[in-house]
């Protein structure tokens, strides 16, 4: 009786949420549209869930909970990006390496991660800075980027600032995060270029053996594809992403749906029932797994920080999984209020704490909070987390990196400003004539000077006449190719 209750809660908030959206949209219909064509706002289909992929409500929870004004939460993103982006030597992570490259230094090794070139490119494409992001993207395709035999699509995982290769392997999470973010560049800024690159990557996923980033019979994503590796990581299943690539993939289509669904599943059963917390290594139903290289890996150490924020995610992205996600963040939120949000490190049952809550934890647990928002009780503890991921000073010092990104990434989400930027075809019509006068307004003809010839957006002159799905420059106009 209480589980059809809790539903019936549920399924009225949902509800609550599409009737606001959808009120909503012909007063501010054009907030779905960035100045560059880039969409965001909901299906033409009718709203099945009510996450932000249906409603395209993105509305910040600073404001809802803390009072936050729109000015006060552009000002804490420009904070951010001024911090870890343009900052002093104490505080900046991005370092631009000539050749029209730069990268994301972990700061803590002196080295560069795919992980953190690829959550780079995320901030960048969320935030609207494509010159950073192209820089990124031209060091991590120089440097780190494989197109030949078993790592056929992949990035190596650790490299020198000089671009050498320390280690061939790769880290899922990354190849996660860079086909997320091209696919969202591409549409967000209409270049061809970028999806073909993600749809390159999507295709090598699935290798039907050795080398496939998700495991062929179960659907879950590997700890590293190598030879066939029968362990995951919790903290690279990230459903919401999975779910978007099973959508926009060209190829693979079934494995990428049999794998949304695999993902969603193995992120709750990962989850411990009492403490809820997440082990940094495990088993695809869910437990703890070991390795002799990492004695450390049964426990909540540093990867699975990032769980609570993977679901939070795709709880107010699309909601599918929502009594789950709901369950999962009683259980971590609980108990991180029960230890007074003092601690980083537990065992997977929450027995044996050490060291300091760290500034990850305090972002991740705080978009866990998107999972309570529907659920009476827990309005004074959400408060708490967010005003606690508002309030924190951001990291400075040699180890700002890992932790500093972490928190940047959430609150993009908690800020209301990580969005799925959308393809053409997912327009609805009645917003199709609003798009067009858009992007036919990007830049003026005449700043290019042959108007026979073919160019992109950004004044790249093409040797022929473009084969890819985009929006290009041809006779001094802007032409659309479908």
């Amino acid at each position: 009786m209480r589980k059809k209750a809790h539903r019936l809660t549920f399924l009225r908030a949902a509800a609550l949420m599409i009737l606001v959206a959808s009120t909503a949209a012909k007063t501010w219909a054009q907030n779905y549209f960035d100045e560059n064509g880039g969409y965001f706002g909901p299906t033409e289909e009718s709203p099945q869930y009510g996450g932000a992929y249906y409603t395209g409500n993105y509305t910040s929870p600073f404001k809802t909970y803390l009072g936050k004004t729109d000015a006060e939460i552009q000002a804490k993103l420009d904070e951010l990006w001024n911090h870890y982006f343009k900052g002093g030597y104490n505080q900046v992570i991005y370092y631009e390496s000539g050749r029209g490259e730069a990268y994301i230094k972990d700061t803590g090794n002196n080295d560069v991660r795919s992980e953190g070139i690829s959550y780079g490119m995320m901030i960048c494409v969320q935030t609207n800075h494509k010159e950073e992001f192209d820089r990124l993207w031209n060091w991590a395709k120089a440097h780190m980027w494989t197109k030949y035999g078993e790592w056929d699509g992949y990035f190596a995982w650790q490299n020198s600032t000089a671009g050498v290769m320390k280690d061939r392997n790769n880290c899922p999470d990354a190849e996660m995060y860079f086909m997320m973010a091209l696919l969202f560049a591409a549409n967000r800024w209409h270049d061809a270029r970028y999806m073909q690159d993600a749809q390159y990557i999507l295709s090598r996923c699935w290798k039907n053996g050795s080398g496939s980033l998700f495991n062929e019979a179960y659907y879950i994503i590997t700890f590293q594809p190598y030879n066939a590796c029968t362990f995951s990581d919790p903290s690279y299943d990230l459903p919401a992403y999975v779910d978007l690539f099973s959508r926009w993939t060209d190829t693979n289509k079934d494995k990428w749906k049999n794998a949304t669904t695999a993902t969603r599943t193995h992120l709750y059963k990962s989850s411990h029932r009492t403490s809820g917390l997440f082990s940094d290594y495990n088993n695809f139903d869910g437990t703890p797994h070991s390795e002799s290289y990492n004695r450390n890996a049964v426990k909540y150490m540093y990867d699975a920080v990032r769980c609570a924020m993977n679901f939070g995610m795709d709880y107010y992205l699309f909601g599918v999984d929502a009594e789950r996600q709901q369950v999962m963040a009683k259980r971590i939120i609980d108990f991180f209020e029960a230890d007074g949000y003092s601690h980083a490190r537990f065992n997977w049952d929450g027995s044996g704490p050490s060291e300091s809550y760290t500034l990850g934890q305090v972002g991740s647990n705080a978009v866990a909070c998107y999972a309570l928002m529907s659920t009476p009780g827990y309005e004074d503890i959400i408060r708490k987390n967010l005003r606690m991921a508002w309030d924190a000073r951001l990291m400075t010092g040699q180890y700002r990196y890992y932790d500093g990104l972490v928190h940047y990434l959430s609150m993009l989400h908690l800020c209301g400003a990580f969005k799925i930027w959308k393809p053409e075809k997912e327009i609805p019509t009645r917003y199709q004539s609003q798009y067009h006068s858009i992007i036919t307004g990007i830049k003026s003809p005449a700043t290019f000077s042959d108007s026979r010839a073919w160019y992109t957006l950004d004044g790249v002159r093409l040797k022929g006449k473009p084969t890819s799905k985009g929006v290009y420059i041809n006779n001094g106009r802007k032409v659309v190719i479908n």
